[in-house]
């Protein structure tokens, strides 16, 4: 669970760069941030190479947070986005859930394995 609420601090500090880039954000930390993106990322799938817990998007549908064609709109997203993002990431980008209801899902997939 660390992971995920690293990943999403860090996107936090991503969104923080991107508004604060018209005023010249050194490239140096962007690219720091993207290797620590990637980094944690990378732990992530690794972390759930095996694992037969529920989908993320499955625990959001019980919970009553999302529908399914919701979550074939993010999936599709995903796909076409190519850039290796989480299904949460997409999740979030698109508004389709809050970062809160993702992190509970996350608590409750990580509980399971």
């Amino acid at each position: 669970m660390q992971t995920q609420v690293e990943l999403f601090e860090l996107e936090a500090v991503k969104e923080e760069y991107q508004e604060k880039d018209a005023i010249g954000i050194p490239m140096s930390v962007r690219e720091r941030y993207e290797r620590a993106l990637a980094e944690i990322r990378e732990r992530i799938r690794r972390a759930r190479e095996g694992k037969s817990s529920k989908k993320v998007g499955a625990l959001l549908i019980e919970q009553g947070v999302l529908d399914p064609e919701k979550l074939q709109q993010a999936l599709t997203a995903q796909q076409q986005r190519g850039k290796g993002e989480l299904i949460g990431e997409v999740l979030v980008a698109l508004g389709l859930v809050r970062r809160e209801a993702l992190l509970s899902a996350l608590q409750i997939q990580t509980n399971e394995n």
